[in-house]
């Protein structure tokens, strides 16, 4: 019951916060759209702009008062419908009307292709255990866990964007967060307006959303760019669930780990469904994209102000797509200036630029005082790991044969089926034609993920990782886009087929094999070992067997953690706490899930030894201040099981909790500074 009401409570916020307040900006710029792309644009622009509000009010300090956006957007549109309705049903150009607007979708035939790939997708979302089964009570009072890095680190930052914004970093307490939130920034949103927590949020309901959004961003462009609503859909299912040839090795070679993750460095299926700011970012970016075909073909600056604000949003959503979207941007529009003397992407480029300044200066000085990421021309090292990885390091390791063997067997790997859109993509790039900007532009957007992927790498100050998943972004982000043009090709064959006398129901049986014999095996591999958890957290792994579960203890010291803390007292913990404190508080950590990628390595290290010195000290019955005062740290968590607790306590702390398990000790800011020796 309590999981209905929740899912009801959801979708009543998904509409006053992304539908009506992006309908209402359609029908004042007067868009006329498909109920489908009405409905897909304006739940992307409203939840764009509802962030936005949000952010601001929170900036200001006024998020109490956050539910009177939704609730004005509200009664806007019921005095529209209920006093305007003719005027609008008379405007061609505008709303046709709000009830229209509203019609149930399967009016429009294109929905019913679609609704088979969103199943899909949101039983995917079912079958893996890290999202609908995850953070669930149990009868006998735990709560079953997947304690994922990348789902405990998300659900921090939303936690922490419900009282602060600009939002600190959660898991290196007194640094700012660098890093895009955009994503998290809609948790937050949902959590301030309806109620609900940030765990339920993060893998259930926000999840579900932005697979089928962006689902729906992807078909309503791809419907467009084909002109074909079934290969549209086939877009959005290989976009979705399209995978490399990784299964060729993982066969050959009898591997059991997961070969997308092993083999290539680009999961592109993996990354999707994985946590990832990715996903909604897919979604902004095939909308934005549908914005500017549409800017293009009619000339209406509505059109270009709806795509460059979603380009815009993109920098906070998922910052490494927004600067190889300008890229490309940038590039087709010079081209286009001065080969065909168009303007149409100089001015999309141009408004885009000028309003992305400020967001853009904001990543640059959070880059400087947190992580300072450095960019480094290390060509070749996804290549390098494939040909050790399939065994072949030895064999082609000179110049000859690591141009001619190694680098085409990591292309043809990695890209796997999108290789016979290659031709394609090279086609557009070199011969532009004048009224092919926006498919020139998605050809560069193709190229240049790959160069960045392959020739730099992206890591903090100080770092040197081996695997760079920053690089493999890109090009991930290009396979996705890759799509279209592979499909383009399929388009092609089954038009010639069927003139020749094929019957349309075996050319798409052709087609619909190829796809599935070549695109599918590593990824239908990839979902049944995630559906194993025991493969990641318990066979082993001696502490992983008791991460899947919070026992009764534990929930009892974080509730009262969350009653007694303000939100973002920093609270103090061995590694095996962290992942509940993060995930189940509103509580900071000084070292915490993903920190070595926040901060530059002079300042994880720092931490991270000081750290390690508390503890020891702990455990001979001293305590160590300089700690507590550098992260102002306001509780410390100690395990009875592994870490002894003192009979008698110095003045800057107080017992405040304890059960069987754990004792929760509250610090004394004022008395910090004084030293009493323990006794063990």
């Amino acid at each position: 019951m309590q999981i209905f009401f929740g899912t009801c409570l959801f979708f009543v916020a998904v509409i006053m916060l992304g539908y009506l307040p992006g309908k209402l900006l359609l029908l004042t710029l007067k868009r006329a759209l498909t109920p489908l792309e009405d409905a897909t644009l304006a739940c992307v622009l409203g939840l764009v702009v509802s962030g936005l509000v949000y952010w601001l009010m929170m900036f200001a300090h006024q998020g109490r008062f956050y539910l009177v956006w939704p609730l004005t957007t509200a009664g806007i549109c019921v005095w529209l419908y209920s006093t305007k309705r003719k005027s609008l049903s008379s405007n061609s150009a505008g709303f046709e009307s709000l009830s229209q607007g509203s019609a149930p979708l399967w009016r429009d035939r294109s929905t019913l292709v679609l609704v088979g790939v969103l199943i899909l997708g949101i039983i995917a979302l079912a079958f893996l255990p890290l999202y609908y089964t995850n953070f669930t009570p149990q009868s006998d009072g735990t709560m079953r866990v997947y304690p994922v890095s990348d789902v405990l680190f998300h659900i921090a930052i939303a936690n922490e964007l419900t009282h602060t914004v600009p939002p600190q970093a959660p898991v290196f307490a007194g640094h700012p967060l660098s890093y895009h939130y955009g994503m998290d920034l809609a948790v937050a949103m949902f959590a301030r307006a309806t109620g609900l927590n940030t765990r339920d949020l993060t893998v259930r309901f926000v999840p579900t959303l932005f697979v089928t959004l962006s689902m729906m961003s992807v078909f309503c462009f791809s419907r467009k760019w084909l002109r074909s609503e079934y290969f549209g859909a086939l877009v959005v299912f290989l976009v979705f669930f399209g995978s490399d040839f990784s299964f060729v090795p993982g066969l050959l070679l009898g591997e059991k780990g997961d070969w997308s993750l092993r083999y290539f460095s680009a999961p592109a299926v993996v990354t999707l469904f994985y946590f990832n700011p990715i996903l909604p970012a897919l979604g902004v970016l095939f909308a934005g994209l549908f914005c500017l075909d549409r800017y293009v073909h009619e000339r209406s600056w509505a059109w270009l102000f709806l795509a460059a604000l979603l380009f815009v949003a993109l920098v906070e959503i998922k910052t490494l797509m927004a600067g190889q979207l300008m890229c490309s941007l940038g590039v087709a529009a010079v081209v286009y200036l001065i080969f065909f003397s168009n303007t149409d992407l100089l001015k999309i480029g141009a408004c885009t630029a000028i309003a992305a300044i400020p967001l853009v200066s904001w990543v640059l000085l959070k880059n400087e005082s947190g992580g300072r990421i450095v960019v480094k021309f290390e060509p070749w090292l996804y290549v390098s790991h494939a040909m050790q990885m399939l065994g072949l390091s030895d064999r082609f390791n000179g110049p000859v044969g690591f141009a001619v063997v190694a680098l085409p067997i990591y292309f043809f790997g990695c890209l796997g089926l999108r290789v016979i859109g290659v031709p394609s993509i090279l086609a557009a790039i070199i011969r532009p034609k004048p009224d092919g900007a926006v498919r020139f532009m998605l050809g560069i957007f193709v190229v240049i993920g790959v160069v960045i992927a392959l020739a730099y790498t992206f890591t903090p100050e100080g770092w040197t990782f081996r695997y760079n998943p920053v690089s493999s972004t890109f090009l991930v982000q290009s396979e996705y886009v890759a799509w279209l043009f592979v499909v383009e090709v399929f388009q092609t064959l089954y038009n010639w087929a069927t003139r020749r006398g094929m019957y349309p129901a075996l050319a798409a049986g052709g087609i619909i094999a190829i796809t599935g014999v070549l695109s599918l095996p590593s990824t239908v591999q990839h979902f049944l070992v995630w559906r194993d958890p025991d493969r990641f957290f318990g066979a082993g792994k001696p502490w992983g067997r008791q991460l899947l579960t919070y026992d009764p203890q534990t929930l009892a010291a974080m509730d009262f953690l969350q009653k007694d803390a303000h939100p973002g007292d920093v609270v103090l913990c061995n590694d095996i706490m962290t992942a509940p404190i993060l995930a189940l508080t509103k509580c900071r950590v000084p070292l915490g899930y993903f920190s070595s990628g926040l901060v530059a390595r002079s300042d994880y290290t720092g931490r991270e030894t000081a750290e390690k010195r508390f503890w020891n000290d702990w455990r001979l019955g001293k305590v160590q201040d300089d700690l507590m005062q550098e992260a102002k740290v306001r509780y410390v968590v100690v395990s009875k099981q592994t870490d002894s607790v003192a009979a008698t306590m110095p003045t800057q702390l107080s017992k405040v909790f304890e059960n069987s398990e754990l004792a929760v000790f509250k610090v004394d800011p004022k008395r910090l500074t004084e030293t009493v020796p323990q006794t063990p």
